[in-house]
């Protein structure tokens, strides 16, 4: 960050680092019309808010997609499906994948409940 400016937190959810296993999958336009099983990616989370979750990825995904994700809360033997939008999506160097930035855009109350459950540790 360039001398003199100032770091404003953006993010309206507290965020909590958490290793979680998650599966998701592109949702496309015509996925109605479309009977083959679409293929989902195993994929691990960095951290997660109730307003959304950060990944790491093999595959670069653009922004604005939507991708049905479930993840997975080994602890409650359960999972979290719901659907969210890709914000942003950057390669890592160091790991040598990308981090994937998504906003939930919808879920339920119990997996709100959840996740704070999580973030309270």
């Amino acid at each position: 960050m360039p001398e003199g400016e100032i770091y404003i937190e953006r993010r309206r959810h507290k965020r909590v680092e958490k290793r979680l296993k998650a599966y998701y999958r592109l949702i496309s336009r015509n996925e109605l019309d479309n009977d083959e099983e679409l293929k989902k990616f195993k994929v691990e989370s960095i951290d997660i808010s109730t307003g959304g979750i950060q990944l790491i990825c093999e595959e670069n995904i653009e922004t604005d997609n939507i991708i049905r994700i479930d993840i997975e809360i080994p602890i409650e033997k359960t999972f979290i499906e719901t659907f969210a939008e890709v914000r942003w999506c950057r390669f890592d160097d160091k790991l040598k994948k990308y981090k994937i930035g998504l906003h939930f855009l919808v879920i339920k109350e119990d997996h709100i409940n959840l996740i704070n459950r999580l973030i309270k540790g």
